[in-house]
């Protein structure tokens, strides 16, 4: 996850980018959450018993020393020009988001996040608190390249003390524990079959490809994909004031391969000299030899939130692609701002009285102020304002802004408004 983690990274500053076209960036919340939430009873190689806990992660990591939020912020905070940091934005989140590829194996996505937002029955952390705003929208963007298995609570998926070898009731303790009690899939047959994991006839070289992979929704042992999503919708009154985005590995191709097995004694428990060990093949990989295995449980998460959901390809040069979708989709629910009633005009020009303000922020922190023309004015040339008709969710008018195009990509900028009331009557 470290090429993946400094790609994101590398991404930021242009997510950002994006969330500041017109009307500019919108008051936010931000916060990191680690998908480690432990695995058994802490004697798995890298797995405590609870990981993290969805606790938002607001050390410095990496090369930082500071991370630029105020003493005791958890979370990134930007609401009506009041911050909780100091410095640009996106080097707060570089700061914190940067959180290396140690930790817990066994991933898991859902749990963190229900945990993290209070969502799975109990208070959110302490740390977690204040975040959740109720007017607010939220979305989730996910980074992963495994999918998610997280365990039922109460139950010993986890197990390895009798479950360490290819004839246990859970198989050997490795991550495709996961794939073989969290999908199923179609065989050569055209069969609907959990993922095998003994190698057709011992054979280590074996490669068995398998298609229509979704969640196990009917299995003991993992959280189901329709509760999670439940859990999250029921966040907000109107579950369309989500959006949720996971930049992952496609779900095909879906092919299991063997490798010897990790025990240094070996693995005869299938009557051969040595039993191999099931695995998946990477479903994508990059130039720079970062690579994912199949989402098939995140990518039917994201499918939940219907035209709010959005899959995203993490096996790219740049995740700059897939960092301004996530982002226009996050626009896009936002919408341009509507101005309620009529509007006056100004008497000397006979226009729409308003004024439009560009407020900027460059990366070494020099702030300017200016006033934005309408478009009327400027002959259309951006950055331009102008009102348009009411709208299905606009009863009065809708302002739109263009992008300035002078602005550097690494330049925080904030569009504010003032339009006059039509007071005549």
């Amino acid at each position: 996850m470290r090429l993946l983690q400094d790609k994101l990274i590398q991404s930021f500053p242009a997510f950002i980018t994006r969330l500041q076209d017109p009307p500019g960036l919108p008051n936010i919340h931000i916060a990191v959450v680690s998908q480690d939430m432990g695995a058994g009873d802490g004697s798995i190689s890298s797995c405590s018993r609870t990981g993290l806990g969805g606790i938002f992660q607001s050390t410095p990591r990496g090369t930082c020393t500071s991370t630029g939020l105020q003493a005791g912020a958890t979370f990134i905070k930007d609401v009506g020009g009041a911050r909780n940091y100091t410095g640009n934005l996106a080097d707060v989140f570089t700061c914190i988001a940067a959180l290396g590829e140690g930790g817990c194996g066994f991933e898991h996505q859902f749990s963190a996040l229900l945990r993290a937002l209070g969502a799975d029955g109990s208070p959110p952390p302490i740390e977690n608190q204040e975040f959740l705003r109720p007017d607010a929208y939220l979305a989730i963007v996910m980074l992963t390249n495994e999918d998610d298995c997280s365990e039922v609570p109460g139950t010993t998926f986890f197990d390895v003390a009798s479950n360490t070898n290819v004839a246990s009731v859970l198989g050997p303790p490795v991550n495709f524990r996961c794939n073989e009690f969290g999908h199923l899939c179609k065989d050569a047959a055209g069969n609907q079959v959990r993922p095998a994991r003994l190698a057709p006839n011992n054979d280590l070289a074996s490669m068995v490809t398998y298609t229509d992979c979704t969640s196990n929704e009917t299995g003991m042992w993992l959280r189901t994909v329709a509760d999670t999503a439940s859990r999250i919708k029921a966040l907000k009154a109107d579950p369309s004031q989500i959006a949720v985005m996971s930049i992952q590995g496609p779900t095909s191709p879906y092919t299991v391969t063997w490798k010897a097995p990790f025990a240094a004694e070996g693995d005869t428990s299938c009557g051969a000299t040595s039993c191999p060990w099931p695995a998946m093949a990477h479903s994508c990989s990059a130039a720079d030899y970062s690579f994912a295995d199949p989402g098939i449980r995140t990518s039917q998460f994201v499918k939940a939130f219907g035209d709010t959901g959005l899959e995203l390809p993490i096996c790219s040069d740049s995740l700059g692609p897939s960092m301004d979708r996530a982002a226009q989709l996050i626009n896009g629910l936002l919408g341009p701002p509507c101005i309620p009633g009529p509007v006056g005009l100004n008497p000397a020009t006979g226009e729409p009285d308003c004024k439009i303000t560009e407020r900027t922020r460059s990366a070494t922190g020099t702030t300017a102020t200016k006033t934005v023309p309408s478009c009327a004015d400027s002959g259309g040339n951006p950055p331009c304002w102008s009102l348009g008709p009411p709208s299905s969710t606009c009863q009065g008018s809708v302002l739109s802004v263009s992008v300035d195009p002078g602005l550097d990509a690494s330049t925080e900028a904030t569009i504010t408004y003032d339009c006059a009331k039509d007071t005549t009557f």
